[in-house]
C-alpha cells in the first residue's frame, strides 16, 4: 500500500475510534436513544467508507498484480469474493 493511502487509512480509523469512545460515553452519561443511534449511524457510514476505500485499493492492487502474472482470473475471482463481503 502506498503511504499516502495508509495515512488516509489511520486518519479515517481513529476518527471511527473517536466516535466509538463518544458513544459509550453518551451511553454512560444516559444520553437518548435517538441522539446514540444517531452517532451509531454515523459510525456505520464510516466504517462502510473505510470499507470501500480499502475494497476499491485491493482491486487496483489485484489487477495490477494480475497484468504482470498473467493469473487474472484467480484473481478476479479472490477479488470478487473479498468485495462481495464488503458491507453495502
Amino acid at each position: 500500500m502506498a503511504r499516502e493511502f495508509k495515512t488516509e487509512m489511520v486518519k479515517r480509523l481513529k476518527r471511527i475510534e473517536g466516535q466509538t469512545r463518544g458513544v459509550q460515553k453518551m451511553v454512560e452519561e444516559d444520553r437518548s436513544c435517538a441522539e446514540i443511534l444517531h452517532q451509531l449511524t454515523a459510525i456505520n457510514e464510516a466504517v462502510h467508507s473505510v470499507s470501500r476505500m480499502l475494497a476499491e485499493q485491493y482491486a487496483v492492487e489485484c489487477m495490477q498484480t494480475t497484468s504482470t502474472r498473467g493469473k487474472s482470473r484467480a484473481a478476479i475471482a479472490t477479488m470478487i469474493d473479498v468485495l462481495s463481503r464488503v458491507p453495502r
